[in-house]
This record gives structure tokens, sequence and C-alpha cells, in this order.
């Protein structure tokens, strides 16, 4: 027999508690409901883009306990933001129950172990990410610089996780 969280904690008496409980697993529910099961295979959409793709394969994913596919190809959301010059940020794809796909910005840092994840939906899974270091001449333009740019050489990596990955929760 299938037991809902609302239904276990509603045994719980001390309601501060039970929704503190809440607020704590509710999250960690969904993620585990929520999640790519093939990866996406990000790449450039073509030499000379600014846009991001799927790779040639379907990717099976899970949004709040409902399957879903993405078509191989499938152009991902315009960046947009700016990347200074020599410093790192990410991009991060995700897409929910309806598929709809979006893309957020991370927070630029000098070293890439300080760049800050954007705070990212438990009801989305993450598609994948790309990580951004310009370090040619001039800043990276999300939308406007293309990807393969030999001036601005953003050094792009495209990453493709598979699973429940949310890098922004914090277990202290």
């Amino acid at each position: 027999m299938r037991v809902t969280l609302n239904r276990r904690l509603a045994s719980i008496g001390d309601t501060v508690l039970r929704y503190a409980l809440y607020l704590l697993l509710n999250p960690i529910k969904e993620r585990f409901r929520t999640c790519i099961h093939s990866t996406a295979g990000l790449v450039i959409k073509a030499g000379g883009s600014a846009l991001v793709k799927t790779g040639s394969a379907v990717c099976h994913l899970t949004v709040k306990g409902n399957n879903r596919r993405i078509a191989g190809s499938t152009d991902m959301p315009a960046l947009v933001g700016t990347v200074t010059n020599a410093m790192h940020n990410l991009y991060v794809f995700t897409i929910d129950g309806s598929g709809t796909t979006y893309v957020q910005m991370g927070t630029e840092a000098a070293a890439e172990a300080s760049v800050k994840w954007p705070s990212l939906n438990p009801e989305r899974a993450i598609i994948g990410y790309i990580k951004v270091n310009p370090t040619g001449t001039g800043n990276f333009v999300g939308g406007t610089t293309v990807l393969d740019d030999v001036t601005v050489v953003p050094n792009v990596a495209y990453i493709s996780p598979v699973g429940m990955f949310d890098p922004t929760a914090a277990i202290d």
C-alpha cells in the first residue's frame, strides 16, 4: 500500500514539528520523483551558434512522477546574462511537467569552485548545465557570443548528469 508523505506526517501531533518536517522532506521527495534517466548529451547547436541543444538520442526523464521524454536535437532556451572575462559561471537547463524548458544562470566567481548555483525548483528535472570561462578578449554574453567563439574563447564544458541531482541541496 502506498502511503503519502502527508499521510505519514499526519500522525505527528505537534503541528509545528509536522510542518518543519514537511518543509525538510518535501523537496527531497520531489527531487526523487523528478530526474533524468538517460543523458541529454548537451552540445553546441552547430558551429558558430550561441545555442545549446540535446544530443541526437531521445532523453528519458520523470517529472513529478510522470514519465516524459525530450526528442533528440531539441534546442535549449537561449542563454541570458554575461560572464565577465576570466571569471567562471554556469547555466542550468531544466524542464517542468508540461515540457517547458528553462535556463538559469549561476553567480560568477574568480574560481570555478566558488561559483554559486541558481536556486533550482525541485519540481523541474535538471537536463544539464554548461560551464563558461571566457579567457580570450572580452566577456561572454549569453545569447550573443557564439559558444565556439575564437576571440572571446568561452571554454564551454557541456555536462549532462543522470539521476537525482541537486547541487543546491545543503546538508549541515
